[in-house]
């Protein structure tokens, strides 16, 4: 019985520390940088009006929950550069950087593979 309750306050002290983020993204292009082995291998610009800038807002507004501070630091392999926000894609991780702090929250890699540069 013991570690039953040990379990749910586990389980209420992970959860008591995520949030909803919602993220409006501003009309203006966004960079994105893909990189291999720690070095910048590609970069494109997401126009606004495009699909995949509209793919990106969606894809934001599906996982605006989940969301933990972040502080520490690792390598992206994609990152999207934007004048209030930056996101930086790690396998199954994704940071957060705007003006609200730095988050991270679990992504799934083929969830944002839209956004390489050599797809549309």
């Amino acid at each position: 019985m013991r570690t039953f309750g040990s379990a749910i306050l586990v389980l209420l002290l992970v959860t008591g520390c995520s949030r909803s983020i919602s993220v409006e993204l501003p009309s203006q292009a966004l960079t994105v940088v893909v990189y291999s082995h720690g070095k910048a291998s590609q970069r494109c610009v997401i126009a606004p009006a495009s699909d995949k800038f509209h793919n990106l807002s969606d894809f934001l507004k599906a996982n605006a929950a989940g969301w933990h501070k972040r502080s520490g630091d690792y390598t992206p392999s994609l990152v999207v550069i934007g004048p209030d926000i930056n996101l930086y894609f790690m396998d199954d991780l994704l940071v957060m950087n705007y003006n609200g702090g730095e988050y991270s929250r679990n992504v799934t890699p083929d969830s944002y593979a839209f956004l390489s540069c050599g797809t549309r």
